[in-house]
């Protein structure tokens, strides 16, 4: 979307979602001899995605030799994991579910608990849950003056800032309630050029 509020002045705002459902996601592989998968249990799960992403651009001309940009660009992503499984045996598509046919899996202070097959003589795996949270906000802003012909001032100025949790749970307004209360990188630049006419 772009909109022109006046000759010297225009707003662009290109937002985008993306939805991915993935079944089997990679977690991990741990060894064990008791595995009907050469000695080792690959460890997968079913992955929900959400993520919202935007670019925000401001352009105004102020005069022919001055102008100012601003560009800013959200973005936030959460992955929720459920359904974890293993591999049935080698050169298959087929799973173990686990929590099923004598499987047990236990969620502990953000760590899975698994055994995988219960009174039978395997061992249990542990493993850290993956959910995810990520949102960041990067906004670049650039004052430029032309001072003599052919000559440029430019000052610049970059943000950053961004945190990470486990919720899993696409939140769009509380995510970026959270990401105003975060303490940001800034970074400020000066360039300047002179054009000399021999």
């Amino acid at each position: 979307f772009e909109w022109k509020p006046l000759s010297n002045v225009s707003l662009a705002f290109e937002p985008g979602i993306f939805w991915n459902k993935t079944y089997t996601q990679w977690i991990d592989v741990f060894g064990d001899p008791y595995a009907p998968t050469y000695g080792q249990r690959y460890v997968f799960a079913t992955m929900h995605q959400t993520e919202f992403s935007a670019g925000l651009r401001l352009n105004w001309t102020f005069t022919p030799q001055l102008s100012f940009q601003l560009y800013m660009q959200p973005l936030i992503s959460a992955g929720d994991f459920h359904d974890f499984k293993e591999l049935a045996r080698a050169k298959s598509y087929e799973f173990n579910h686990y929590g099923q046919t004598g499987s047990t899996i236990d969620l502990n202070d953000g760590t899975y608990i698994v055994d995988p097959d219960g009174s039978g003589p395997a061992g249990t795996l542990e493993f850290s849950d993956p959910d995810f949270n990520y949102n960041s906000l990067r906004a670049n802003a650039v004052l430029r003056w032309e001072y003599l012909p052919g000559s440029t001032f430019y000052l610049v100025w970059t943000q950053s800032r961004s945190f990470e949790s486990e919720s899993g749970r696409f939140r769009f307004e509380q995510s970026l309630e959270d990401l105003q209360h975060v303490n940001p990188d800034n970074i400020f630049m000066v360039k300047l050029n002179y054009w000399l006419n021999w």
